[in-house]
């Protein structure tokens, strides 16, 4: 993991109980990242604030928040975004990250 950068969201690790299981976060992970990328985007860029950030990649997801790799002024940066409440659990995720999308457009308007 490389360093974050400064002034950004990032968290140190989530307790063993709030984690999804592996496979729940590989697969959603994967279908965020294969379909729905702009998304992914949007979250570095709306809720992390990295509005140079060109491309963003969802490593990691559990109940507190969700670990991105993002490329922004051609550098790879490894950052976390904690979620406003956290996630009852994995299929909470969908519904809330629907919303993050909304929530990281409107800040990009602001």
């Amino acid at each position: 993991m490389t360093e974050p950068l400064p002034g950004h969201p990032i968290a140190s690790s989530s307790s063993s109980e709030r984690k999804f299981p592996p496979e729940v976060s590989a697969r959603i992970c994967r279908h965020m990242n294969e379909e729905h990328s702009e998304a992914v985007l949007l979250y570095a860029q709306g809720l992390a604030g990295l509005q140079t950030a060109t491309a963003a990649s969802m490593e990691a997801i559990d109940c507190e928040g969700m670990d991105l790799v993002v490329w922004a002024g051609g550098e790879q940066t490894a950052i976390r975004i904690e979620f406003p409440t956290p996630l009852s659990g994995p299929e909470a995720a969908h519904r809330h990250l629907v919303a993050l999308v909304q929530t990281a457009r409107e800040r990009l308007r602001a």
